[in-house]
């Protein structure tokens, strides 16, 4: 009797499948070893409709997107120390299962002791951000101020580079990155948070500081100034912010033409113009929207939303050019 139900409920789901007006995409996350990406977070965009369906990768790395409309998807995986993934346009048709298996590759750290993907895991997993309202400081407005841990993307949005700016990244990447300045003890790119990052926030000043960049700090006026007419160019631009009820909004113009975008390799150009919005929720998270608007580069504004914990930590100094190694060893191609 129990196989004569078994049977009869594999027809059923063998005909329910077939008449199934969705499609699926499964598949395997891998790291830069072909070891399986556990308990991580699977995107998939819809090109058309913008609807955003998520998935969790099991124990050995599986995923299934299940109940996707017909059409064309952006697929996206961010893993701690792994390069953010996107394969454009995966086609997901009607019955039908996709089958796209995802390899992550290795950061500009290339796996090192210590910034590895073991040990950023490990520190995600032994904080425990605290609880209770959103603090705030002596004229009601959300205090800002703490140590934050490395930014998780939760909607990488979808830029749209112009030619030349996908051959500059193309070259970079080939090259292994040996230009990059922050190889040489420079700033990071304007898009880049963490591993470690601090906010110290005042009446009229908010401080950003991270803990493993030269020299790793940068102002935004809160004082009601503007940005000056010609801004003198700077690796982490000019920056002032106001607030729009409980978000703060800072305004980044003028930067160095030398400093890299992000940690992608992508460049920018002397148009450029980012927006960042923060929203402490609650005592322990805030929520970051950031905007990229540069037509030397972009086709369109860019926008993508992160999330952060609160982390008990501090930040320590950093001396880059003490017992620096990168650089002999960034030799391109």
């Amino acid at each position: 009797m129990t196989r004569i139900l078994v049977f009869v409920l594999g027809l059923g789901l063998a005909a329910f499948a077939a008449t199934s007006p969705t499609g699926s995409i499964v598949g395997t996350v891998f790291d830069s070893i072909g070891d399986p990406v556990d308990h991580n977070a699977v995107q998939a965009k819809n090109t058309q409709s913008g609807a955003v369906f998520n998935a969790t990768t099991s124990a050995s790395g599986q995923y299934t997107l299940a109940d996707l409309p017909p059409g064309a998807y952006d697929i996206s995986v961010n893993a701690p120390a792994l390069r953010p993934f996107e394969k454009k346009g995966v086609i997901v048709e009607t019955s039908q299962v996709a089958k796209l298996d995802i390899h992550l590759e290795d950061t500009t750290q290339l796996n090192t002791l210590g910034e590895d993907r073991t040990h950023q895991v490990a520190d995600l997993k032994r904080h425990k951000p605290p609880s209770g309202p959103t603090p705030r400081t002596f004229d009601g407005k959300p205090d800002l101020s703490g140590v934050w841990w490395r930014t998780r993307t939760v909607d990488p949005g979808k830029p749209e580079w112009l030619p030349a700016a996908l051959a500059i990244t193309k070259q970079r990447v080939e090259s292994n990155g040996k230009d990059n300045p922050q190889a040489h003890c420079l700033p990071s790119g304007p898009l880049r948070n963490g591993p470690l990052w601090q906010f110290v926030q005042s009446k009229d000043y908010l401080v950003y500081i991270s803990d493993d960049e030269s020299p790793g700090f940068h102002q935004i006026y809160l004082d009601g100034r503007g940005h000056p007419a010609d801004p003198n160019p700077a690796w982490y631009g000019h920056s002032t912010g106001h607030w729009e009820g409980d978000t703060l909004v800072v305004d980044r113009v003028g930067f160095d033409p030398r400093v890299w975008l992000d940690m992608e390799s992508h460049p920018h150009s002397d148009k450029l113009h980012i927006i960042e919005r923060y929203h402490r929720p609650d005592a322990g998270h805030l929520e970051i929207e950031i905007t990229v608007d540069d037509p030397g580069v972009l086709a369109k504004p860019w926008t993508q939303k992160r999330v952060t914990d609160l982390a008990n930590e501090e930040i320590l100094e950093f001396i880059c050019t003490e017992n620096n190694r990168d650089v002999d060893h960034l030799v391109g191609k």
